[in-house]
């Protein structure tokens, strides 16, 4: 589906229909603190405003937290004496857009494909085909590099743009051996995963929660959290927001999501 699906398109597109359909916006914002009522019930989110100094209360009875890479520090920020932690870690990985000269729109009408493969330095190197004619080249990945405390501040390595450069020209060249696609863009991104390599889809239990920290039984209350999805998160996004959806609202979720608990 990655293929297919243009991570950045498809959030934009998602975001614009949010906001379409009356969905309130903060950003760039950061949750900071929870509110119980006189039941120790969960009842409100603090949110500051990262631009000015503002702090706003809002009503709730249920958080859903789905950070990506920083749903563990969200959780621990907003539940400080919980007993657990979101077993949640970083893989880092770098990637490149690229274009060729050599494409043709009828290139299309066959069907975009995907390439995976291997190369000498231990990556498992991956060229997904874009519409347009552009590919992402993606597979060269760290667990080292460490998690910024904002996306916006993630930095590429020179290094790693450079291998991914080095596998492109070896993939990517043309007959003649020349390398005459053009780089469109390099990024750096931070991909959620888990001990076990499985996502987490669940509800957190209310003794998780921390000293005195509950929720609204049934339907009305609850902590959640989905993340832990690996380099498949833009695959598995539209279906984890369905099932996640259903997990929230009481009903019988339409995947089996049993395998995809919390565990410590």
């Amino acid at each position: 589906m990655s293929a297919y699906n243009e991570p950045k398109r498809l959030a934009e597109f998602l975001l614009k229909q949010c906001l379409e359909r009356g969905v309130h916006l903060h950003h760039p914002a950061k949750a900071i603190f929870v509110g119980k009522d006189m039941r120790n019930e969960l009842s409100s989110v603090r949110v500051a405003d990262l631009t000015s100094s503002t702090e706003t209360d809002i009503p709730c009875t249920r958080i859903i937290i789905t950070a990506g890479a920083w749903s563990a520090l969200v959780f621990k920020a907003l539940f400080r004496t919980s007993d657990i932690t979101l077993p949640i870690a970083s893989l880092a990985g770098h990637s490149l857009v690229i274009k060729s000269p050599r494409w043709v729109e009828a290139m299309e009408e066959k069907g975009l494909h995907s390439v995976y493969t291997t190369s000498s330095a231990g990556h498992s190197p991956e060229i997904l085909a874009w519409k347009g004619g552009r590919l992402f080249l993606g597979g060269v990945n760290s667990a080292e590099i460490p998690l910024p405390a904002l996306a916006t501040q993630s930095k590429v390595l020179g290094p790693s743009v450079e291998e991914l450069k080095q596998i492109a020209a070896e993939l990517l060249a043309s007959e003649t051996g020349h390398t005459d696609y053009e780089i469109v863009r390099q990024s750096l991104c931070f991909r959620p995963v888990t001990p076990w390599g499985l996502p987490i889809i669940a509800g957190i239990p209310d003794e998780h929660l921390g000293i005195a920290m509950g929720t609204r039984p049934g339907e009305e209350g609850g902590v959640f959290v989905a993340a832990g999805h690996g380099p498949w998160g833009i695959s598995m996004s539209l279906g984890t927001g369905k099932v996640l959806a259903e997990l929230v609202q009481g009903r019988e979720p339409s995947a089996d999501i049993s395998h995809l608990g919390l565990r410590q």
